[in-house]
């Protein structure tokens, strides 16, 4: 933490929005490096994450919130306590909206809900290269009567479409204060769970549908010299079969996950990794808080 001269601005933003809207993106995007992973399974946020950028004379912490779901499981369950706790402390509120999807109930929900919080929001309309005007237009007028929605956007994160205007809005609305985080810091995370996220969404990429979203990635060791680091890492499942399936035919699957995930593990390093990836079985591991804590989620 560091303080900084006077005529410096900070803001917090709590990005929300229902799953695959493109919030880890477009906060990707500002940030000017992946601080948050990326994927088409649901739920892939399951905490609240902190993402640090300088933006003009402001500094932006983006707290990336797991998407809008309902509560059926014990893990779900955790999910929506880590989301409805994620916005309260925030200056404005940023409610990306999916332009392809079908139904905005789910967001319109969320604006009735927030009315009376006394907090702004700012919407950003993403993924505007993949629809019609006329399609963007109907999701405006959906918006229009609720007087704490101050500003919408067009944007296309995946473009990087729109971002420019969404940065100089930020810094505009930012608050006179001193910066919370020192200028080179992109995120609150630690080493050992930003390794966990890269291989978990590499987990994700490879298996797509075949495995259940139920997994996590635990970084038991971390060890780094000046042009080199060493990584001891998990992949934890809920049962034998899931197990086999991360690990492939003749193990050819976690090699591919360990291959993807080496590659961004040296981009944020910066060094050569040795990475040591394993399987493990913990059955209901989603039902007990220990490993719930293990994973990150709590």
């Amino acid at each position: 933490m560091c303080s900084k001269s006077s005529g410096k601005k900070n803001l917090v933003v709590a990005v929300v929005g229902v799953t695959n809207a493109g919030k880890s993106t477009i906060i990707n995007a500002v940030v000017g490096e992946k601080v948050s992973i990326v994927s088409h399974r649901v739920q892939t946020t399951r905490r609240v994450i902190r993402g640090v950028a300088i933006v003009g004379a402001a500094q932006v912490m983006f707290l990336d919130t797991p998407g809008f779901c309902s509560a059926s499981t014990p893990l779900e369950k955790v999910l929506l306590e880590n989301f409805r706790g994620s916005y309260k402390g925030a200056d404005w509120i940023l409610l990306v909206m999916d332009a392809t999807a079908r139904s905005h109930q789910q967001n319109i929900k969320f604006v009735e809900r927030t009315k009376k919080s006394g907090i702004s929001i700012a919407v950003v309309i993403n993924k505007i290269d993949a629809v019609r005007k006329e399609s963007i237009l109907e999701i405006v007028n959906s918006l229009a009567g609720y007087e704490h929605i101050k500003k919408v956007f067009m944007i296309s994160a995946l473009l990087d479409d729109g971002i420019d205007d969404l940065k100089q809005f930020l810094e505009e609305v930012a608050l006179d204060g001193p910066w919370l985080y020192d200028e080179e810091q992109t995120t609150d995370s630690t080493i050992h769970f930003r390794l966990a996220e890269i291989t978990r969404e590499k987990v994700f990429a490879r298996l797509k549908k075949e495995l259940p979203y139920s997994i996590y990635v635990e970084t038991e060791l971390f060890r780094e010299s000046e042009k080199k680091a060493t990584v001891y890492q998990s992949i934890v499942t809920l049962k034998d079969s899931q197990k086999g399936i991360v690990l492939g035919r003749n193990g050819m699957m976690i090699k591919a996950i360990k291959s993807d995930a080496i590659a961004d593990m040296i981009a944020m390093l910066k060094k050569k990794v040795t990475l040591k990836l394993f399987v493990k079985v913990r059955e209901r591991w989603t039902e007990k808080r220990e490993h719930l804590q293990d994973a990150g989620i709590i």
